[in-house]
């Protein structure tokens, strides 16, 4: 067996969850001293009584009482000769400027990270792998003919409504009955494919100032489809995701009230699912439009939870009534003790705040089981059944009135 890369190793993150996953990672490795700390001041302390030194130290950089770039001018103080890694959510040009000042202070900086973390980024800092030389490349015909994603192409595509939602089913692990649907965007062509992926456009229209709009126009589209599925079931739910740049505009709930009155639809059949493509700060401003949106009856969904961006903080500060937890740790949960540890945390955490648990990601019968195991009450995914138009979704609520029935 190879001898561990590191000896005693330090942990420093304010989330609990990260911190699990980080544990769980050197434990992969066979690291035999593992320690942690949830602020910079017991990191400090820890590493003042060591009694082997701390061969490595891994820091977010933000954190409450110090931050992290406070926590390296005291490492820089006390000759801390060791080997460091960052890693934080925040903008990359801060994270890049944090490793320059670490590396001005003398620290051994061996590399930083971006939030989420994953096992491949941890390996390219601390394993130091190669990376294969990059090669250029040159456009073929094909790629030269693709669309290009500019600000003409985007309106044009809302002038001409090319966005429509496809319908996840979320199936409750007790009887396996649908219980609902997630509400999925998709920009569709002329010939009906696919034109760019959601992450793609999401990402634009936040970029350029034209989230709100495409939000709206999928929202009444989306309500459009739920007086027709009211009219299958009254007890199906249903998820509408929400960018948490939203959250900063207090008229959000007004309008959105408005528009459910409009189409006599009732709160409790809607819950919204918050992405975030960057930490979610506590302001005053936020935290009002979650709570009207909960005082209205709606329930608010924290997204990607176990990412870094959704995390321990977001839950104790904003009034969350449903934890998500991210496809990429789920789907990998049987086979990898880094993605397991991070569900079995998450689920952990949940119960112990009295908060329902969604889990996406379930692509087979092992993982089904895996999830069935922790009492993961919702649950969505291919081996269930993939996105489909509207009028699938309503088919396939019809064809299993009793419940899905699960290949072995």
């Amino acid at each position: 067996m190879t001898e561990a890369p590191y000896r005693n190793v330090l942990l420093v993150d304010d989330d609990p969850v990260q911190i699990a996953i980080l544990s769980s990672y050197f434990t992969g490795l066979g690291t035999p001293g593992i320690q942690s700390a949830t602020n910079s001041r017991i990191a400090l302390d820890l590493l003042d009584s060591a009694q082997q030194p701390v061969d490595l130290i891994v820091s977010d950089l933000q954190m409450p009482e110090m931050d992290g770039l406070e926590f390296l001018r005291h490492l820089n103080d006390r000759n801390y000769s060791g080997a460091l890694a960052i890693m934080s959510g925040v903008k990359g040009d801060i994270l890049e400027h944090a490793a320059k000042l670490a590396k001005l202070q003398g620290l051994n900086l061996i590399g930083h990270l971006g939030k989420p973390v994953s096992k491949q980024g941890l390996d390219s800092v601390l394993l130091r792998a190669e990376k294969p030389a990059q090669t250029s490349h040159v456009k073929t015909e094909t790629e030269a003919d693709l669309p290009q994603l500019d600000e003409a192409t985007f309106r044009q595509a809302l002038a001409e409504r090319r966005f429509e939602l496809y319908y996840q089913p979320k199936v409750d692990t007790r009887t396996r009955r649908i219980g609902g649907a997630e509400a999925l965007a998709r920009w569709i062509g002329d010939d009906g494919a696919v034109v760019f992926s959601p992450a793609e456009f999401i990402e634009f229209a936040e970029n350029n100032g034209l989230i709100e709009e495409l939000t709206f126009q999928l929202f009444n589209v989306f309500l459009q489809d739920l007086q027709r599925f009211r009219a299958i079931s009254r007890t199906l739910h249903f998820a509408f995701n929400l960018t948490a740049s939203l959250l900063r505009n207090t008229n959000l709930p007004d309008r959105i009230c408005a528009m459910m009155r409009s189409h006599h639809l009732p709160a409790s059949m809607i819950g919204f699912e918050i992405t975030e493509t960057a930490t979610l700060n506590l302001d005053a401003t936020t935290l009002e439009v979650l709570s009207r949106l909960r005082i209205y009856d709606f329930e608010i969904s924290i997204d990607d939870f176990g990412t870094g961006h959704a995390n321990i903080r977001n839950l104790q500060d904003f009034p969350y009534s449903e934890l998500k937890i991210d496809s990429s740790f789920v789907l990998n949960a049987v086979k990898d003790p880094f993605s397991r540890r991070t569900v079995i945390s998450a689920v952990g955490l949940a119960r112990e705040l009295g908060i329902p648990i969604v889990a996406e990601g379930i692509e087979d019968r092992e993982t089904w089981d895996f999830v069935c195991s922790l009492g993961i009450e919702k649950v969505q995914g291919y081996f269930l059944a993939k996105p489909m138009p509207p009028d699938a979704f309503a088919r396939f609520v019809g064809e299993h009135p009793t419940g899905l029935v699960l290949a072995a």
